[in-house]
């Protein structure tokens, strides 16, 4: 028997059939996950993430439109789940970071405050090794929390290409921090 193409399910989906839920489920979430993993590096937080996304899928299922691409659905949602937590850390440790008083630090945090200065220098030199444009990008979508919409139209550029750098910007910083 042929399986049926995503279009399909995803309509046996939007009537509540679980059979097809699990169906896609089972033909996506590998990619799901492995494409989180690219984006975090963290293997359990990845697991977790993509059974959100699917979750997600399964209680938006009546919204779901059979004749669009299941799987830029998915990537997007996948994207935009990751996206969120690296913010949330990111802004966790900074509001950690400001909290920390250097007379008062324990040994511990004061070992930690090291680690996390010479990274944060490693990435910032990373950074500036960038092709202008590359940094540009990154800087804008990382440190001003912008959206690659929104920088494509400010530098008159396609959100592809906006995407294509930010993804080569985290792959260089992936590289030079492990």
């Amino acid at each position: 028997m042929k399986p049926l193409p995503d279009s399909e399910l995803v309509a046996e989906v939007k009537k509540g059939n679980q059979r097809a839920f699990d169906a896609l489920f089972l033909r996506w979430y590998p990619q799901v996950r492995r494409f989180i993993l690219s984006l975090t590096g963290d293997a359990a937080l990845a697991e977790d993430l993509a059974q959100s996304v699917f979750m997600k899928l399964w209680n938006v299922r009546s919204s779901l439109t059979p004749d669009q691409s299941l799987r830029n659905y998915l990537f997007v949602l996948s994207r935009h789940a990751a996206l969120d937590v690296l913010r949330s850390r990111r802004m966790l440790l900074c509001k950690q970071l400001d909290e920390v008083s250097p007379e008062v630090s324990a040994p511990e945090e004061s070992s930690q405050m090291a680690e996390y200065n010479e990274t944060y220098s490693r990435l910032q030199h990373v950074v500036s090794e960038m092709p202008p444009q590359r940094q540009a990008i990154f800087k804008m979508s990382r440190f001003e929390s912008k959206s690659a919409k929104e920088i494509a139209d400010s530098m008159g550029l396609s959100v592809r290409t906006v995407e294509k750098h930010i993804e080569l910007a985290l792959k260089d910083i992936r590289r030079s921090l492990n």
